[in-house]
C-alpha cells in the first residue's frame, strides 16, 4: 500500500469511526506500513493486532471515542492446514504456504503472518477470505492437505525461538543486528539505512540507534529476534548479551 494512499485511508476511518456505531480496519500491514500509521494515527482509539501477540503483520483498528477495541472485534480468523496423510508430509516452509495460498489469486493484503510447526502451519486472514481458502487449498508444495478454521477454543501456534550467546562492541543497532543475523557490521547498517530493519515494529533509519534489554529486532526478509539480556563485559571489553531468535 502506497504511503499517501495509506494515510489518507487512516484520515478517513478517523473520520468516519465519529458517526458509525463500529471499527474499521485496514488489511494487513507490514513493518514499514505499520510506522506509517503510527505516525498519522494521532491520540484516536486504535489498536494494532495480527491474530495473535507476537504478530509481525499486523491489521489497524480505529474505533470511536467511546469504544475501546481488542483482539477479539479484529475481522481475523486462524486456519489450520496439516497433510491429509502423515504418512506422506514433508515439512512446510512460509514460502510453500504463502505460494500455494497467492496462487489461488489472493491478495496478499489480506493474509497476516503464517506459523511453521512441525508439518503443521496456520495462517492468519482477514475472515472474509477464510472460507474461499479452506474450500480451494488442496495442495502445499508436494502435500495434499485439510484446512479448517480454528475455533476460540483451539490451541494457537507459539513461535519457536532459540536462544543463544553473542558478543557486541557496543549496543548499537548495526551491532546488534549484525550479531543476531550473522552479517557484517557494514552490511548491517546498509540495510538499516534503507529501511530493512525494526525495533519493536518501529522503522530504524540510523545506524547508531542503540537497542534495549526486551526489544524486538526485525529484520525484513531475514528474521526476528530480541535481544533477551544484556550481560557483562569479556576481558577485551566486548558486550555478552542473549538473543532469543524466531525460527
Amino acid at each position: 500500500m502506497e504511503e499517501e494512499l495509506l494515510k489518507k485511508r487512516i484520515g478517513e476511518y478517523k473520520n468516519r469511526v465519529r458517526f458509525v456505531p463500529y471499527p474499521m480496519f485496514t488489511d494487513f500491514l507490514t513493518l514499514s506500513e505499520k510506522t506509517v500509521a503510527a505516525s498519522v494515527i494521532g491520540n484516536a482509539v486504535h489498536l494494532f493486532y495480527g491474530g495473535f501477540e507476537q504478530a509481525e503483520r499486523v491489521m489497524l483498528g480505529i474505533g470511536s471515542d467511546e469504544s475501546e477495541l481488542t483482539g477479539n472485534d479484529f475481522p481475523i480468523h486462524a486456519v489450520e492446514i496439516v497433510p491429509k496423510d502423515s504418512r506422506f508430509n514433508e515439512m512446510f516452509t512460509h514460502r510453500d504456504v504463502l505460494g500455494s495460498v497467492l496462487g489461488l489469486g489472493i491478495d496478499r493484503d489480506v493474509i497476516g503472518d503464517i506459523v511453521i510447526s512441525d508439518s503443521r502451519a496456520v495462517l492468519f486472514c482477514e475472515s472474509k477470505i477464510s472460507n474461499f481458502i479452506c474450500k480451494e487449498l488442496t495442495k502445499v508444495k508436494h502435500s495434499y492437505v485439510n484446512c479448517r478454521i480454528l475455533s476460540e477454543n483451539d490451541d494457537l501456534p507459539q513461535l519457536q525461538t532459540e536462544e543463544s550467546d553473542k558478543t557486541v562492541s557496543s549496543l548499537r543497532i548495526d551491532c546488534v543486528a549484525a550479531a543476531m543475523f550473522g552479517l557484517s557490521r557494514s552490511s548491517a547498517a546498509e540495510q538499516v539505512q534503507l529501511g530493512k530493519v525494526f525495533i519493536n515494529g518501529k522503522e530504524i533509519l540510523s545506524a547508531s540507534k542503540t537497542v534495549s534489554e526486551g526489544d524486538v529486532v526485525s529484520f525484513r526478509g531475514i528474521g526476528k529476534a530480541k535481544l533477551q539480556r544484556i550481560g557483562g563485559t569479556t576481558k577485551k571489553g566486548r558486550i555478552v548479551i542473549t538473543i532469543e531468535k524466531y525460527q
